[in-house]
């Protein structure tokens, strides 16, 4: 059987008038009249006062042209502006523990984790989950782990129902209205090499040792020699992050951590059994202290066989959600260096050239030579019925104004972009189809400096293995990406310092 296609994967698009944004008609507009007034109410000379038309088209230039990677050039210069800027006050460099100016002398999560808290509860079966809360965006996130079984031996149909799963699953999201965004991560990483000795070890110590021949004693060690080197580890993890702010179009008040807390312990029962359908395998909650590890080894790599150790013999690390944070990081424009190792973070920056297929994330989720960490996430944002159907309408409203302008012939682009937005108009209407906004973080974490100008190489290779997915450099804001890239609850739009509806007119 044929292998399916998914998706109907666009590109956000806002009416441009004679291919110029808001603002930049704005300038224009403010330029002729500043030049108008000048010349009839203070009869300034026509060759002066058109210096403001002039500055107004040069700005239009700037706007307009210089566009690198999604970014326009005023993009690119406010971002390195800020990046200068942090730089000069000291704030890119971070400095944890008793001898820095932590109030507390802790070694908490910097940056955009900084305000987190985690907390723990527990079902109505009395199982074990993570709370992670943010007392400054007042959201909450909770964890589970996943154990899919890949793709290997699966039918088409069993495929397709499992696709079909998740897509029912992101389309259930977005009916709960205090539901944020869903953030999947899946980390491959080098084994510690700990496990398999040590699920060996505890095997032995059940059975009597005289009833084992030496040979067949001696062969289990020597696979275990054989199979634990350089063997490649990958981890799946599901954040649905939820929000406690005050809502008025869906009728929510402000919530504090424990309202907000017991709220979601009510959808917890149904979100492990539509995880277990859409695929996940066997789905279960993620206590604290195992997001606390993890979280902890993201940002100190080196300590990595320490804690699995810890971990394995039973006793545990002890660690708290104060102590994951680095003793030291620096975010330097190109990269992010923190607990012994250098990190880059790359983003997703447009819609994929290609159609999606199951296997189109495959190279680039499966552990590589290169990397002692890497990290995808996907953030997917689900709009409610009604924002769904609020956003097709203004989509459709704006194709219909591009194509349809006045001594302008519409490109083909523009043609074939209006009949998508149309398409999704009728399924969003007719089947009552969800939007979903999503972008992808990843991030590769080496520890030899010498690997470093390996992995932008390595990460377009993959992700334009089986789709084309154009990926750039988180530039100056390395360790902002690699907060986010952590899949911990963070919502990139709540922290964004530009707002969206800025971004729509440049």
């Amino acid at each position: 059987m044929t292998e399916q296609l998914y998706g109907n994967v666009q590109e956000p698009r806002y009416a441009r008038t004679m291919g110029l944004s808001m603002a930049s008609v704005a300038l224009v507009i403010a330029g002729g009249v500043s030049t108008f007034f000048l010349m009839q109410f203070f009869a300034v000379p026509i060759h002066f006062a058109a210096i403001a038309l002039l500055v107004a088209i040069v700005g239009v230039w700037f706007l307009e042209t210089g566009r690198k990677q999604g970014r326009t050039r005023l993009e690119r210069a406010v971002g390195a502006h800020m990046f200068r800027k942090s730089k000069k006050k000291g704030a890119s460099t971070y400095l944890s523990g008793p001898t820095s100016r932590m109030p507390d002398g802790s070694h908490r999560a910097p940056g955009l984790l900084a305000s987190t808290e985690m907390f723990e509860g527990t079902d109505h079966l009395g199982r074990p989950f993570a709370f992670l809360w943010d007392r400054v965006k007042k959201t909450g996130t909770v964890f589970f782990t996943a154990s899919a079984s890949g793709l290997d031996l699966q039918d088409q149909e069993v495929i397709d129902f499992l696709v079909s799963g998740w897509g029912g699953y992101l389309h259930q999201s977005g009916t709960l209205a205090a539901l944020e965004q869903v953030a999947v991560t899946v980390t491959s990483m080098r084994d510690t090499g700990e496990r398999l000795p040590a699920a060996v070890q505890e095997h032995r110590s059940r059975v009597d040792a005289s009833a084992v021949p030496t040979f067949a004693r001696e062969a289990v060690d020597e696979i275990v020699a054989d199979v634990n080197a350089g063997v490649g580890r990958i981890d799946a993890r599901i954040a649905v992050t939820f929000s406690g702010a005050p809502n008025p179009d869906e009728g929510l008040d402000a919530r504090s951590r424990e309202d907000l807390m017991g709220e979601v312990m009510v959808h917890l029962p149904a979100m492990i059994e539509q995880l277990e359908l859409s695929g996940g395998g066997v789905v279960s909650y993620l206590a604290a202290q195992e997001i606390i590890d993890t979280t902890y080894v993201a940002y100190n790599p080196e300590a990595a066989v320490a804690v699995e150790q810890a971990r394995l013999s039973g006793v545990g690390t002890g660690l708290t959600w104060e102590e994951v944070g680095p003793v030291h990081a620096v975010n330097e424009v190109d990269r992010y260096e923190h607990g012994g190792g250098i990190s880059l973070s790359f983003q997703v920056w447009r819609a994929p050239a290609g159609v999606f297929r199951e296997s189109s994330l495959m190279a680039l989720l499966k552990a590589d030579d290169v990397s002692e960490q890497k990290r995808v996430t996907i953030l997917y944002r689900p709009l409610s019925a009604e924002q769904s159907q609020k956003r097709v309408q203004t989509a459709v409203a704006d194709a219909d104004y591009e194509t349809n302008q006045k001594g302008r012939k519409a490109t083909g682009a523009q043609l074939a972009s209006a009949a998508r937005v149309k398409q999704t108009e009728a399924e969003v209407s007719a089947r009552g189809a969800s939007l979903i906004r999503f972008s992808f973080i990843i991030t590769v974490t080496v520890m030899d400096p010498a690997a470093l100008r390996r992995v932008p190489s390595m990460v377009r290779n993959a992700a334009q293995t089986g789709v084309q997915l154009s990926v750039r450099p988180s530039t100056g804001n390395e360790d902002a990406a690699f907060a986010i890239g952590l899949g911990l609850g963070i919502v990139p739009a709540k922290w964004a310092s530009v707002s969206p509806q800025l971004r729509q007119a440049l």
